[in-house]
């Protein structure tokens, strides 16, 4: 379709055919690129392709060319068209579909391929007509648009002072020219920014208190983020090199030249990280991945200290998932990078690992870089760089195929796509998850220490002393990773089997495994027999007894004293038989947790020799009769101590003995390392059992027809913050520990990770009360930021001027509203943790829930 647009005298004029839907928007502001003034636009219609939210149009064109006239690109963008080009123009696109198509970019991931194949298609369904092809010009147009955007957004087009073009130059360049390295980077609101978000003074702070104001940086490389070898830099540059997040090129080149041989780091761990970029997928890429930082020491060193280029903090915490390996030689690789790029003189820094990435590390690297044994780093995981990898992993299939500037720009936009949807929500559902794990952590704590502290208040005082000199000081023996040598080491699995064998021939007909035996659902001839046999056995005993051959012996009733109620029981008994069976019962509830424990070590040391030296299923099938056993005597003990409990109960009532013998329930039997699982771990092993093969039923049963609690093994690190020792370690476990070195060393080193877990969960509720109060600092300051950007407009036209006070005044009350928003909405469990610090931790049976509400992150496409 063919439309006449025409512009006379400063006003557009149409034809009556159509008109155009941007016709009457005018711009706020202009945007100052120098276009010659073509005489050939100005004689006669111009012909032009507009591509427009509706589809694609071939239109005519009349500028204006009267005397005083504004620019050909002036009047298109006061009418909302962006040129392709600042000559030979032929191509717009209206300002309209550059915003869609940002913002359905960034949110939805749609490439600029399909994006125009739809205007295509809304052009032209049927195909029948000749619809010009502007391809290349469309994402030449978004790729500026999109790259002005970042410009409008960190304040360059307000910028009235200028900077030297180069050292040693008198010429003075402004706006985008002026701009300095990462100044279009969206910065963190909750990083420490002396200056803008730190009291004053803040540097003299004490240590008690200094530690809140530290970074916390954390790096890796992200290897699907190849770049395939399409087009030369000199041919497709990048619009704002070094200007975002992408550090500049041909300084980073000319630093990586210097280390063409340098080995990458492949020692202590065996991530594919480690390998991936010289392996057969990454040949003849330009790109092997993106690093925030690398994998080798000369990509990460200058990456690294590229970002804190101009720091003026005391401490920092390094989290890489090699750090372990980085951190030597760490400040001798200093001093060969530029000087610019060197720390000021006494900056600490720290080295840990990513707490997802610790595990496959050897075993002297856990406790010393683990953020789970660090003091004053709260909660920290280290893992955010991963949760942006997954974020931009989504663009990995068109971003590979981009020039290299292109693609530069790409994770440019998208970088700080993801720096802007970090707004105050997280911080508020940080916060409600850290109020109650910090008083239940303070309790479960409080509670293990209790346990042990009669006839144990020596050991216990000994084992603070040791757990606060390591953390102050990591070269001295570190107390959380008990030794594995000598007398600690645990038995063999032959050991196991023998005491197994052992346990079967004492129990003969005991009356629990019996009936444990007769509630298994499917069983063997071979099992049906050996019932019959321990039936028989158990069914004469208890004829002996009294006369009743008519029920099966497991389920008769044994008429013990305390079976009977207190008042009539003194009348029935044989006298002095109650306070027997109490007694009986006292030694079985303490001999049965003994037992408990002994088998949940051994359950955990058959999956431990499973998970690492099984393999195939023939080794598997093997191995689950062992743990079919130990996981019937674990319920044979349960039941056991459940019953021995109960007694107590009908023959005491309840009182003290019951702080010592607790009720014992499904989720308390577990081993010393295990953890039970929440209900999104539990979501999540269900799906596993779906991607497994294995039936999803959630109410899963054991052969016994019991449901099944699951529990996670083998995660020590990565749930140790979360994990809560079962109280039947540590209640009455300090008659054990004496005459059992091991348990005793174990139980040493679980009090030390309990008392590292409470410390954690206090920090982090100190972290996230300064992260808030920064938060609102910043915004408080960027909104001064913007009042200077408003004051500062002169020197240019009454129309420009106009458009960037309303713009500077936007983004202050935008500021300014947003730090009041997050203020009304933190103020609730704010106050929550203030009381919670306050009152020291109360008991966490008195927690009040805080009830805040939880909105989406702010779009990015509202800036």
């Amino acid at each position: 379709m063919s439309r006449y647009i025409s512009w006379r005298n400063g006003r557009v004029v149409t034809s009556d055919l159509a008109r155009s839907p941007q016709s009457t928007h005018s711009s706020g502001s202009k945007l100052d690129i120098p276009l010659a003034r073509t005489a050939t636009f100005r004689d006669r219609p111009h012909g032009m392709v507009v591509l427009d939210n509706n589809g694609i149009h071939t239109l005519k064109v009349d500028f204006c060319g009267c005397i005083g006239s504004p620019s050909v690109l002036d009047q298109l963008m006061n009418i909302g068209w962006f040129p392709a080009t600042v000559k030979d123009l032929e191509t717009c696109a209206t300002i309209g579909l550059l915003h869609r198509f940002h913002t359905l970019n960034l949110q939805g991931r749609v490439p600029a391929y399909d994006f125009y194949n739809a205007l295509e298609v809304l052009s032209d369904r049927a195909g029948l007509k000749d619809v010009p092809d502007r391809r290349e010009q469309f994402m030449l147009m978004t790729r500026e648009y999109q790259y002005l955007q970042m410009c409008k957004h960190a304040g360059r087009g307000h910028d009235g002072i200028g900077v030297p073009r180069s050292a040693g130059s008198a010429e003075l360049v402004y706006g985008i020219d002026a701009t300095k390295r990462g100044e279009l980077a969206i910065q963190c609101q909750a990083c420490p920014h002396p200056g803008i978000n730190l009291p004053e003074g803040w540097e003299k702070a004490p240590p008690e208190k200094l530690w809140i104001y530290q970074l916390i940086l954390s790096e890796d490389a992200n290897f699907k983020m190849k770049g395939c070898a399409t087009l030369t830099r000199e041919k497709d540059p990048t619009l704002g090199p070094g200007f975002a997040y992408m550090v500049t090129n041909d300084e980073y080149l000319e630093h990586l030249s210097k280390y063409v041989d340098q080995d990458e780091i492949s020692h202590c761990i065996a991530f594919a990280a480690l390998w991936r970029a010289n392996n057969k997928h990454a040949k003849g890429l330009r790109a092997t991945g993106i690093g925030s930082r690398g994998k080798r020491y000369s990509n990460m060193d200058f990456l690294w200290f590229s970002t804190l280029m101009g720091i003026t903090l005391l401490s920092i915490i390094a989290s890489y998932d090699i750090a372990c390996q980085w951190f030597c030689n760490f400040w001798e690789r200093m001093k060969a990078l530029p000087k610019e790029m060197h720390l000021p003189a006494g900056v600490k820094v720290q080295f840990k690992v990513l707490k997802f990435h610790l595990p496959p590390h050897v075993k002297k690297c856990h406790a010393p870089f683990s953020f789970n044994f660090t003091k004053w780093v709260g909660r920290t995981d280290g893992e955010g760089v991963e949760r942006n990898w997954s974020w931009l992993n989504m663009i990995v299939r068109s971003v590979s195929v981009m020039g290299p500037g292109l693609r530069e720009d790409t994770i440019d936009n998208f970088c700080g796509f993801a720096n802007w949807r970090k707004t105050g929500n997280s911080l508020l559902c940080k916060m409600v998850l850290a109020i109650p794990n910090a008083l239940l952590h303070n309790w479960a704590f409080n509670a293990f220490t209790d346990g042990l502290r009669e006839g144990h208040e020596e050991e216990l005082m000994l084992w603070e002393v040791e757990v606060r000199a390591w953390e102050q000081d990591h070269d001295q023996q570190c107390p959380l990773v008990w030794d594995t040598d000598g007398a600690q080491e645990e038995p063999t699995m032959e050991e196991v089997r023998l005491k197994i064998t052992e346990e079967e021939h004492g129990a003969g007909g005991e009356g629990v495994m019996v009936r444990l035996e007769a509630m298994r659902r499917n069983r063997t001839s071979t099992q049906v027999a050996d019932l019959q046999c321990k039936q028989t056995l158990l069914l004469g005993w208890l004829c002996s007894l009294r006369r009743e051959s008519t029920r099966r012996p497991e389920e008769m009733l044994l008429h013990l004293p305390s079976s009977f109620p207190k008042e009539v029981r003194n009348q029935i008994c044989v006298a002095d038989l109650p306070t027997e069976e109490e007694c009986l019962c006292l030694v079985q509830a303490h001999k049965v947790l003994r037992d408990l424990r002994w088998h949940l070590r051994i359950w955990m040391l058959a999956h431990r020799f499973k998970w690492k030296n099984l393999d195939g299923q023939a080794a598997y099938t093997k191995s689950q009769a062992l743990s079919s056993d130990i996981e019937k005597r674990i319920k044979g003990a349960s039941n056991r101590y459940r019953a021995a409990r109960e007694a107590l109960v009908g023959l005491q009532g309840d009182g003290p003995w019951q702080d010592v013998l607790k009720e014992l329930r499904q989720q308390d039997v577990r081993g010393m390392n295990e953890r039970t699982l929440n209900d999104e771990e539990k979501e999540e092993e269900r799906k596993a059992r779906i991607l497994a093969g294995l039936p999803p039923d959630e109410d899963e049963v054991d052969e016994f027809g019991d449901v099944v609690e699951p529990t996670v093994l083998f995660n020590l690190e990565t749930g140790e913050g979360t994990c809560t020792l079962s109280w039947i370690w540590y209640t009455g476990a300090a008659v054990d520990a004496m005459n059992d070195r091991k348990l005793h060393d174990n139980i040493c080193v679980e009090w030390m990770k309990a008392c590292a877990r409470a410390d954690r969960w206090r920090e982090e509720l100190v972290f996230l009360e300064e992260e808030m109060r920064r938060v609102l600092e910043f915004c408080y300051w960027k909104a001064r930021w913007w009042d200077e950007r408003h004051e500062a407009c002169t020197g240019v036209s009454a129309e420009l001027a106009e458009g960037l006070r309303a713009y500077a005044m936007e983004q202050a009350a935008r500021k300014r509203a947003w730090a009041a928003k997050w203020e009304l909405k933190w103020a609730a469990a704010w106050s929550r943790a203030m009381m919670v610090l306050r009152d020291d931790l109360v008991d966490v049976t008195d927690v009040v829930a805080v009830e805040v509400e939880l909105e989406e992150e702010v779009a990015y496409g509202g800036i």
